[in-house]
C-alpha cells in the first residue's frame, strides 16, 4: 500500500472530562509528510521574490551581502523555476521581473540586481515591498509562490507591513523573512511570517547570507505538498481560544475565539519532505451529559503538484468520554503547548521592551522564568533571570538581546512522557463560584495561573470551570489556598481526575 504524501494525526490533551463543569481542552494536529514520493509526472514549478531592505542603514556591507546573496540564488536556482526582485526603501520597486535563469541569461539578471545599490537611502516601507512582491509572484502560473523578505531595521509601519503579509498568506503566497544586523525586530518578522506558515531565519554573520538564501531554494525544491489547508469544525457549544503553532516553528498564529460558525482555518501552507507541521488548538468543552463527545472535527486538503493531484482530502475526528480521568495529561501535548506559549511570551516581552513599559515586561518574566522552569530548561532559566535583573534595575536591554530570545523560541522543546511508566494521581482546581471581588479574583487568577485577562474572564464566565488541571495533590490544595487568602470570596475545590 503507498504511503500517503500527507498524513492527518490528532489527539486530546485528555480523553475524559467531567460532565458537571466546563473543561479547558487542547487539539494537537500534526501533518506528517512522506519521506518521499512516487515516480514524479511534472516537475513543481515555484515563483519567487526577493523583497531586500534598500534603506539607509543597509549601505556598506549589509547591502554587498544582500545582493551577493541574491546573485547566488539566480546562480542556483533551476529554470523552470521565476524569479523577481523588489527593492524597497521611501518606496518599492522592481529590479528583476519574473526572470527565468537560463544559462544564457543568467549574468543578465545579476546585472540587473547590481542596480540595488542605486536605491540605498532612506526609510523602511516594508509593506510596500510586500505589496509589490505579492503582485510580481500573481503574475504567472505557478505551483508555489514565495516571498523572500530580508531586513536589516524596524518597519516604519507594522500595521501595513502586517496587512500586507495577510493580503499575501489570502493570495497563497508564503513569506519567509531574512533578519540581519543587530537592529531588526524578530518579533515582527515572526507575526508576519506566521500567518502563512513561513519561517525566520537569522543568519548570524554577514557572510552566512548567501547559504542561507541558497538553504531556501533547496527547501523550495523539496516540497512534496503544497496549498495543504487544515479546517477544524468545533462540537456543538465548545468554544476555540487561542492557536498556536508548534512545528517547525514554535508561533502564536491568534485569537480564534471568535471563529463562526464554529470553524478555525489554518494554513499549512508548502510542506517539504520528511518534515511535520503541527499546530495546538485551545478550546473549551462546556458541560455536557453525553457519554461520548465530538469536540473536534479536522479536515485536511493540499495538492501534490509531481503526481498531478489535486485537492486531496483527509479527516479525522476527536472525541471525549464523560467522567474523570486518573492518568497524567499528554506530555507531548504539555511539552508542546509550554514552547508556544513561551514564543507568545517572548513576543510580549519584546513588545513592551520597546513601550518602556517595565511592569508588563517583569510579568511577561516572571511568567517566562515559570515556564522554564516546568521545563527544566536551565540554561534558558538563567537567561530571563539575568534579563529580569537588568530590567528591574531600569538597564537598557539592546535589540539584539531581545532578538536572540525570539529567535531562541521558534525551538520546539519535545517532553518525554515519565519514563518509569508509574500512573499518578492527579487533580483539578475548579473554580466553583466567583464571589464579589472580581478585580481581586482576575489578579489572584492571573498569578497562578498566566492567563490573559481575556482568558481568565472568558473562563469565569463559565463557572463552574477548571482553572488549573492535572496538578499534585499538594500543589491543587495550595493553590486553592493561595486563592482563597486573596479575599476574592470565590469558591474553589480540588477534584480526583
Amino acid at each position: 500500500m503507498a504511503v500517503p504524501v500527507l498524513q492527518l494525526e490528532g489527539s486530546l490533551d485528555q480523553t475524559m472530562i467531567p460532565a458537571d463543569v466546563a473543561t479547558e481542552l487542547r487539539c494537537y494536529l500534526k501533518v506528517r509528510a512522506a519521506a518521499a514520493l512516487g515516480p514524479a509526472t511534472k516537475a513543481l514549478v515555484a515563483n519567487i521574490c526577493l523583497v531586500l531592505d534598500c534603506s539607509g542603514s543597509m549601505a556598506g556591507e549589509k547591502a554587498e551581502a544582500a545582493i551577493e546573496a541574491a546573485k547566488r540564488i539566480v546562480d542556483i536556482v533551476d529554470e523552470r523555476h521565476r524569479i523577481s526582485l523588489v527593492g524597497f526603501a521611501l518606496s518599492s520597486r522592481v529590479i528583476v521581473d519574473n526572470a527565468q535563469a537560463t544559462p544564457a541569461g543568467r549574468d543578465t539578471i545579476k546585472a540587473k540586481v547590481d542596480r540595488l545599490r542605486k536605491m540605498l537611502g532612506g526609510n523602511t516601507f516594508l509593506g510596500s515591498g510586500i505589496r509589490s512582491g505579492a503582485d510580481q509572484v500573481q503574475r504567472f502560473v505557478a505551483d508555489v509562490r514565495i516571498l523572500v523578505v530580508l531586513s536589516d531595521g524596524a518597519a516604519d509601519d507594522k500595521s501595513e507591513a502586517l496587512a500586507q503579509a495577510l493580503r499575501a498568506r489570502d493570495l497563497g503566497i508564503q513569506l519567509f523573512a531574512v533578519g540581519i544586523g543587530d537592529d531588526y525586530e524578530a518579533d515582527h518578522l515572526r507575526k508576519l511570517v506566521t500567518p502563512s506558515s513561513g519561517a525566520v531565519l537569522a543568519p548570524s554573520h554577514l557572510d552566512q547570507l548567501a547559504a542561507t538564501f541558497g538553504e531556501l531554494v533547496a527547501r523550495v525544491e523539496s516540497f512534496v505538498a503544497t496549498n495543504a489547508q487544515l479546517v477544524v469544525t468545533l462540537g456543538e457549544r465548545v468554544r476555540a481560544r487561542h492557536l498556536y503553532r508548534t512545528l517547525p516553528q514554535s508561533a502564536f498564529i491568534g485569537d480564534v475565539s471568535a471563529a463562526t460558525p464554529r470553524e478555525v482555518d489554518i494554513r499549512v501552507g508548502n510542506v517539504e519532505r520528511d518534515q511535520t507541521h503541527a499546530f495546538l488548538l485551545a478550546m473549551v468543552v462546556p458541560p455536557h451529559v453525553d457519554p461520548a463527545l465530538e469536540v473536534a472535527r479536522a479536515t485536511l486538503t493540499f495538492d501534490v503538484p509531481a503526481l498531478g493531484l489535486r485537492a486531496q482530502h483527509q479527516e479525522i475526528a476527536l472525541h471525549v468520554a464523560r467522567g474523570v480521568d486518573a492518568r497524567a495529561g499528554n506530555a507531548e501535548i504539555s511539552g508542546a503547548y509550554r514552547s508556544a506559549q513561551i514564543a507568545r511570551l517572548v513576543d510580549e516581552l519584546a513588545e513592551a521592551q520597546r513601550n518602556n513599559a517595565k511592569d508588563e515586561c517583569l510579568d511577561r518574566i516572571d511568567l517566562l522564568i515559570r515556564l522554564s522552569e516546568e521545563q527544566g530548561d536551565d540554561r534558558t532559566l538563567a537567561s530571563y533571570e539575568q534579563l529580569r535583573d537588568a530590567i528591574a534595575s531600569d538597564r537598557a536591554i539592546a535589540q539584539k538581546a531581545l532578538n536572540e530570545l525570539v529567535i531562541a523560541s521558534t525551538e520546539h522543546r519535545p517532553t518525554t512522557a515519565d519514563a518509569s511508566g508509574v500512573i499518578k494521581q492527579l487533580y483539578d482546581v475548579v473554580l466553583v463560584a466567583p464571589g464579589d471581588a472580581p478585580i481581586l479574583l482576575l489578579r489572584a487568577l492571573r498569578e497562578a495561573t498566566g492567563k490573559s485577562l481575556r482568558e481568565l474572564n472568558e473562563l469565569i464566565a463559565m463557572t463552574p470551570v477548571a482553572i488549573r488541571e492535572a496538578l499534585p495533590r499538594r500543589e491543587a490544595e495550595a493553590l486553592v489556598a493561595q486563592i482563597g487568602a486573596s479575599g476574592t470570596g470565590a469558591v474553589l475545590k480540588v477534584r480526583k481526575r
